[in-house]
């Protein structure tokens, strides 16, 4: 009977029916539970892959318009990055996934341009096709980007693309997109699209939710790419790619900061997005020194940022401590009892000619080494009083850039870069994101440093020949 079963199991190779005849009876036993481990393995199939080991063909094989596609390092790890400079024109790459529910999609991308019609990417989650542009697939998938700026989920049954979560507007409408995609699909066919646009995925936000059940197959998944012009070239970046289980979250939030805006505003930050009915509700919070609380409201873009409204003032000069009980993250893990953290309320001076300086100039990214592809200017306070920067203005002859609300202390440096980009160098230092930032010329420009009322702080022209070195310029 065993003979019988391995001989049809095995019926398009005679030379293992012939092996399998000149074997023990324990020896097929052996091969039988060889054979039930490793349908047990493919069912549990997944995909991931970092590209760590630069490589992209092997472990597991990425296959399509692999020539247009190469894996470079950027800081210290390496990415997957589009490579093809053919303008109006679209190519993909994809690997076998034999996981289509009960099942979780993460993965990093930047795209490192505003969004459009013509440029977009779509993530496909499933795909019965490899080739991930065959009009007649079916499947799922993420596009980021669109005439809306946004990330959605789309299915796609027999070539016929249906949006079936449509995201926030505007979302992707900036030069430097870092973000996190995460997509569930439970085993009764409910779908949630989330995004985080600091690029960690400590900060996940729901775009939307559906039950859908128009396809129950899959065998790839991959990356699909549509540009225009040649502003878009090599600028498709993809990493930490991971398809498998379900990923049940039992990590509680954590109290990284209290920032005080006002005498009688503070904010406080969470380690990821907390819930809603929790971090409003004000008993949740305590300050000392008889402060109180009127107010608790989530922000509406940061879900891990809550926003409290003091019933008294705080005092100048004068350090708080806040504490946080009970507040739970999405998934009801509730933060640890007794967290806390210090912080201090300082009415910011009258900033004179020079109190704060430009410091560092960051103009050319290429070739990229062991920093982000992404302008800098770092300004030093260098007075003996804090400065507030709301309003200020960092800019070049033709465009004024405009810093948000941010109280550099003295002997404190500061990262300015565009507002898309600060995720970028949160590692590196204190950093504020700029409306508006003054792309830096490469070889010679001037840069101008001013208060929100116009008067004058400092200035630099620089020129490349500074360097006094043809390698390092």
């Amino acid at each position: 009977m065993l003979n019988d079963w391995l001989n049809i199991i095995f019926f398009k190779s005679n030379f293992y029916i012939y092996r399998l005849h000149s074997l023990s009876i324990a020896g097929m036993r052996f091969i039988f539970i060889a054979i039930f481990i490793l349908s047990i393995s493919w069912a549990n199939a997944q995909v991931a892959d970092n590209f760590n080991d630069g490589d992209f063909t092997i472990a597991p094989a990425w296959t399509g318009d692999d020539s247009v596609f190469v894996v470079v390092p950027v800081l210290s790890n390496n990415q997957l990055r589009s490579n093809k400079t053919i303008t109006n024109s679209s190519f993909y790459l994809s690997t076998s996934n034999a996981l289509v529910n009960d099942c979780q999609w993460e993965f990093f991308a930047n795209l490192q341009f505003n969004t459009s019609g013509l440029n977009y990417v779509d993530v496909f989650l499933t795909s019965d096709n490899a080739n991930l542009q065959d009009p007649a697939s079916n499947g799922y998938f993420v596009r980021i980007g669109s005439t809306q700026d946004d990330i959605c989920l789309y299915k796609r049954v027999v070539g016929a693309n249906t949006k079936i979560i449509d995201g926030v507007d505007l979302t992707t409408n900036f030069s430097n997109n870092s973000m996190k995609i995460k997509v569930i699909r439970t085993a009764s066919n409910d779908w949630s699209l989330e995004r985080d646009m600091s690029g960690t995925g400590n900060t996940y936000v729901l775009e939307g939710t559906v039950n859908d059940a128009s396809v129950l197959t899959t065998g790839f998944f991959g990356f699909s790419i549509s540009q225009s012009t040649a502003s878009f070239f090599q600028k498709h970046f993809f990493d930490d790619i991971v398809v498998g289980p379900i990923v049940v979250d039992n990590t509680p939030p954590q109290l990284i900061s209290a920032t005080a805006l006002s005498n009688n505003s503070v904010d406080v930050l969470f380690s990821e997005a907390v819930s809603i009915s929790t971090c409003e509700n004000i008993i949740n919070y305590s300050i000392n020194n008889g402060i109180t609380i009127s107010t608790a409201t989530r922000d509406l873009s940061n879900p891990a940022l809550v926003h409290l409204i003091l019933s008294n003032n705080l005092i100048n000069n004068t350090t708080y401590n806040l504490v946080a009980t009970s507040i739970e993250d999405l998934s009801s893990n509730i933060i640890a009892s007794g967290s806390n953290v210090n912080f201090s309320y300082i009415v910011a001076a009258t900033a004179q000619f020079r109190d704060v300086i430009i410091n560092e100039i960051y103009t050319d990214q290429t070739p990229l080494v062991a920093l982000p592809n992404a302008e800098f200017v770092e300004l030093y306070n260098r007075s003996a009083n804090a400065v507030n920067l709301n309003g200020w203005k960092i800019a070049d002859p033709t465009t004024n850039g405009t810093i948000g609300n941010y109280t550099i202390l003295p002997g404190q440096y500061l990262i300015l870069c565009a507002n898309a980009d600060t995720a970028l160098y949160q590692s590196f230092g204190n950093v504020k994101g700029v409306t508006s930032w003054p792309s830096l010329n490469n070889a010679s420009d001037r840069l101008f440093l001013k208060t929100d009322l116009g008067d004058f702080i400092d200035s630099v022209s620089y020129i490349d020949t500074w360097y006094q070195d043809a390698i390092k310029e």
